[in-house]
């Protein structure tokens, strides 16, 4: 095993943190919100269910 002299030769690994993990999640229950709102808008329009703006 190679002995270090020097710390700038250490090379660090990733980590993956709480806040990153919710932050994600954050994101995919934005994209799946989006999602369920835009199929309920096909789906009333393709079934003429949709309310006049007049």
């Amino acid at each position: 095993m190679k002995k270090i002299e020097n710390l700038d030769e250490v090379i660090g690994g990733t980590t993956l943190s709480g806040t990153l993990i919710n932050s994600f999640t954050s994101i995919i229950r934005v994209l799946m919100d989006a999602g369920r709102s835009v199929g309920s808008a096909i789906r009333r329009i393709s079934e003429n269910k949709v309310c006049p703006l007049e």
